[in-house]
């Protein structure tokens, strides 16, 4: 659960991710530059990795520190699959 105002800054970074990802296919069919392509892919990763910190804190604030709290000891297992899979 997210509340809205972090929701809203999620959806916004990927309504931007989504807006770049189309950019990019654009540039493709239109041959254009590829140094210019791959600018227009490291910006839509950027946008992509800041919705996974947006997420990534909420996570942390919200769903690890209630089950730390509730003596959960499977969350530390979940943490690590998370972190893993951010590399």
């Amino acid at each position: 659960m997210m509340d809205p105002p972090r929701r809203d800054d999620v959806l916004l970074r990927l309504a931007k991710a989504a807006g770049q990802v189309q950019g990019v296919s654009r540039m493709v069919t239109a041959d254009r530059y590829c140094v210019d392509v791959l600018n227009q892919i490291a910006a839509a990763q950027k946008a992509l990795d800041g919705a996974a910190r947006v997420i990534t804190r909420n996570y942390l604030e919200r769903c690890v520190t209630d089950a730390i709290n509730g003596g959960d000891p499977l969350i530390y297992d979940e943490l690590m699959r998370v972190i893993d899979r951010r590399r």
